[in-house]
């Protein structure tokens, strides 16, 4: 277990991601580094196939053979129930294969019956390419599995029993020593922290994947509800709103069994502070937590519980609007989450309010704070301004909102963000539709949620293989989700590793980062799984807590792709 001076920094948004406009020139200058890299050495690699699924009937099926002979023009097959039941030939692959010469598709799609196929080519037979009827939507189910163990408080929790019963105690403020009501939420990632930040944007996403995906809605907005129970009691006070639960201290602990905190003598272990922004919170977390609370307004029947959810979003809403500028870091609270942009959470917030309530000065808002958001950057914690403009466009499962001028705004938004999937699918053949840095899994589930949702022409077959290098498709040919796939994940980096190997089930691990980062944390990549080149790492292990530590973000991203893709 790291201390707290290494783990905690995956969450800054500072040292994790690259800015809005910076992301996509990190992924290109990545990958022309990977294939100038792409030495003799490198092409000696042997041949490979990398395939994905588990694929319904209709989705694209595209899988990728990587070389460093060039085969383009040269035959595959596809075998199946006994037989062949597909030739074609091979298509070079647009971006860099590095670290292989070549890359080349092997297109699958006219296979829609259901079962299992593998891909001949290069002299090679690929792993089984699973075709189902429900394609991915069994893993929605898996990965929520992820949430249900990091279940906190009294809420019903996979592997342990009630734990944090104590949370929490006021650091500083005029409330300063006073125990307020913090318990349940979900803990953050491999640690027990909690987040305000990063929770209401996980439960917002539930909330968008639940209309997305009806046939899952009624388990993914049980799920949601953890995190707005949690959210009702980080705002306990008018002059109160709760930011983070916990601190660096945690990590000194090492992995532990979470419930055993309680009777702990340990100064904010036994009891944990509750770290808050004076009386007011920055519109960055404040927009993020009015829109989570405002889209489970929408689907609570009128009357007491829906009135107290709009009461919250609206006086999370306007704090966030008053303050006009993002959280800024807290003393002593470890400088997790932190972001520059606060203008797409309160676009995103204001848009759910308008839905919940009707009020026709919130759409006026939500439009007014999209014309001042990225449209560049992809759906995350650090920006849900996609989110607001698929809201208003109708494309979150949900009827349009507004004037036709004002739906061709957020529509336009909308569509540019999409783009962004596409830019970062074309970039590397095998690679994700986001950008490659800490917390990639992230960033590539909200790259495909997004291209599909903005409805913009080929974008299944972008969504499609996001999901397809989340379950193997990728350079490791290895699943970054434990419970599922090939060469799945088992030395985790999170507290539920005490239990046994492979655990949390339905984890979403980090995944593959730039091996500067990683090397930054004091870290040395080592191991079976270790990077192909000089530039980007992955590896199954324990102590590398950049690509192989959770975290609800993660998960919550995935969730979005997959419920997208089951529509």
């Amino acid at each position: 277990m790291r201390t707290s001076a290494s783990c905690c920094r995956r969450r800054s948004a500072t040292s994790s991601r690259p800015g809005p406009r910076a992301a996509l020139a990190v992924a290109l200058v990545l990958a022309g580094a990977q294939s100038a890299f792409a030495t003799p050495a490198a092409f000696a690699l042997p041949a490979a196939i990398r395939v994905g699924g588990p694929s319904a009937p209709g989705d694209p099926k595209v899988a990728i053979v990587a070389s460093g002979a060039n085969l383009g023009g040269e035959r595959f097959s596809v075998s199946g129930r006994g037989g062949t039941v597909l030739r074609g030939t091979l298509q070079r692959a647009p971006g860099s294969a590095a670290p292989w010469g070549h890359g080349f598709r092997a297109d699958l799609s006219r296979i829609h019956r259901p079962g299992r196929y593998r891909v001949h080519a290069a002299g090679i037979l690929s792993r089984p390419w699973v075709v189902r009827r429900g394609g991915s939507r069994p893993q929605i189910g898996l990965i929520l599995r992820f949430f249900r163990t990091n279940r906190d408080g009294s809420e019903p929790a996979l592997l342990h029993v009630p734990a944090h019963l104590h949370d929490a105690v006021v650091r500083g403020g005029a409330r300063k020593g006073e125990h307020i009501d913090l318990t349940g939420g979900w803990m953050d990632a491999g640690d027990t922290i909690h987040f305000t930040q990063n929770a209401a944007y996980a439960t917002a996403a539930l909330e968008a994947a639940a209309r997305l995906d009806p046939a899952d809605g009624a388990a993914l907005r049980r799920e949601a509800d953890v995190g707005i129970r949690w959210l009702l009691k980080a705002h306990p006070a008018p002059d109160l709103f709760v930011t983070q639960v916990g601190d660096g201290r945690d990590h000194d602990r090492g992995f532990r069994d979470p419930a055993g905190d309680d009777s702990s003598p340990d100064p904010g272990i036994g009891t944990r502070l509750a770290y808050h922004w004076g009386s007011g919170v920055g519109g960055d977390i404040g927009g993020k937590a009015a829109e989570a609370l405002a889209m489970a307004a929408g689907r609570t029947p009128a009357g007491p519980g829906r009135a107290a959810l709009i009461s919250q979003a609206e006086e999370w809403y306007e704090a966030g609007r008053e303050s006009a500028r993002a959280t800024p870091a807290l003393p002593g609270a470890g400088g997790f989450y932190v972001v520059s942009g606060w203008k797409d959470s309160l676009a995103a917030g204001a848009a759910a309010l308008h839905r919940a309530t009707g009020g026709a000065g919130y759409l006026a808002d939500a439009l007014r704070y999209l014309r001042g958001s990225e449209p560049d950057d992809l759906i995350g914690y650090s920006n849900v301004a996609p989110l607001a403009a698929a809201d208003i466009c109708g494309r979150l499962g949900a009827p349009a909102l507004g004037s036709a001028s004002q739906r061709r705004a957020a529509c336009a938004f909308l569509r540019r963000s999409g783009g962004q999937g596409f830019a970062y699918a074309r970039a590397d053949p095998l690679g994700p539709a986001g950008y490659i840095s800490w917390g990639t899994t992230a960033a590539n589930g909200a790259g495909g949620a997004i291209a599909l949702i903005s409805g913009l022409p080929g974008a299944r077959r972008v969504a499609a293989g996001a999901r397809d290098w989340l379950f193997g498709r990728n350079a490791w040919g290895a699943s970054l989700v434990t419970g599922y796939g090939p060469h799945r994940p088992r030395r985790i980096h999170s507290w539920a590793s005490v239990f046994g190997e492979g655990l949390p089930s339905g984890a979403v691990v980090g995944g593959p980062a730039p091996l500067a980062q990683v090397r930054g944390q004091g870290l040395r990549p080592a191991g079976p799984l270790r990077s192909f080149n000089s530039d980007v790492v992955y590896e199954d292990r324990r102590d590398d807590y950049v690509t192989s530590e959770p975290a609800i973000d993660y998960a919550a991203s995935s969730i979005l792709l997959l419920a997208a893709l089951a529509r």
